[in-house]
């Protein structure tokens, strides 16, 4: 008679993932008191600043062209490529109306978000747009706002308190581009490389069928998912949910610094996380180590 061995179950914990940037903007919104107060007050200048967008978005781009450092980034040292300059007016002309139209909305967290990651080098052009540079765009955005509500003449406590919250609000934004900026420069750090591979409605909700994630030599399921998931964070809620972990002398912690976010697969029927064909459930969990060329594979319930 041969002895049944019992199957060893892995609980499937992730933790370290960086903040959820829809719930950081939130915040740090409320932080800045960017209330309904101060949202009067930017409508209040809202046109006046609309009247000269188009030229200024021109400008921009001569100015950033003219620039030594940002025309080699844009890769306009020679001269301008006209079609590359005409993406960029179209983006940077559809970014300007929405800020202008004070949009605090999540989508609109989520495009900033988007965008960071496209200066990180992972828009269809490849181009790696240092934060330095987003930084100083934003600075140049900052500049026009104020002088265009000093020049329209309004009552000099709405002029300080437009451009005061204008600046904040753009501050904001930055913030978010950068998140996204970060989370793009991790996915690609490492000089080795496996596949994460997505099924059923995750495909559908980013647009694709695989994404490859950098790795080091050392690495775990569980570092190349933090990568994963930091980077595509709103598929977090989609597979997992959150449980909090207090230290050891749980007595010591406090409500602001010292929970921690622990990311568990949802309970009944779950996604199934698979490497090379192996349910990490039943062999190795997430602390399995990788090798190049790995497939971590993501299943939704009842596949």
């Amino acid at each position: 008679m041969i002895p049944q061995t019992k199957t060893m179950e892995y609980q499937l914990e992730l933790s370290g993932l960086r903040p959820d940037p829809i719930h950081t903007w939130r915040r740090l919104r409320e932080f800045l008191q960017l209330d309904e107060h101060a949202v009067v007050q930017m409508r209040h200048t809202s046109e006046v600043l609309l009247e000269n967008a188009a030229p200024f978005v021109v400008a921009a781009y001569d100015y950033l062209a003219q620039f030594d450092e940002t025309a080699a980034v844009l890769g306009w040292e020679q001269e301008m490529d006209e079609e590359h300059l005409r993406e960029r007016r179209q983006f940077f002309s559809t970014w300007m109306a929405r800020t202008i139209g004070v949009d605090f909305s999540d989508e609109f967290a989520e495009y900033l978000f988007h965008a960071g990651r496209l200066h990180a080098g992972h828009g269809p052009r490849q181009i790696h747009t240092p934060d330095l540079w987003v930084m100083g765009a934003m600075g140049l955005v900052q500049a026009y706002f104020a002088e265009r509500i000093i020049q329209a003449g309004f009552d000099p406590e709405l002029t300080a308190g437009a451009i005061g919250a204008w600046n904040k609000y753009l501050m904001l934004q930055t913030r978010q581009m950068n998140e996204g900026y970060k989370v793009a420069l991790a996915l690609d750090e490492g000089p080795q490389t496996v596949e994460v591979k997505l099924y059923g409605r995750l495909r559908t909700l980013i647009g694709r069928e695989q994404q490859t994630v950098h790795v080091h030599a050392d690495s775990t399921v569980a570092d190349a998912l933090r990568k994963f998931f930091d980077y595509y964070p709103t598929l977090r809620k989609e597979l997992f949910q959150v449980r909090w972990r207090t230290p050891q002398n749980g007595h010591d912690a406090t409500w602001a610094t010292d929970f921690e976010t622990v990311y568990v697969p949802r309970s009944g029927p779950y996604w199934r996380i698979l490497l090379n064909g192996r349910d990490l459930s039943y062999d190795g969990g997430f602390d399995a180590m990788l090798q190049p060329g790995d497939v971590i594979a993501l299943f939704p319930p009842g596949r």
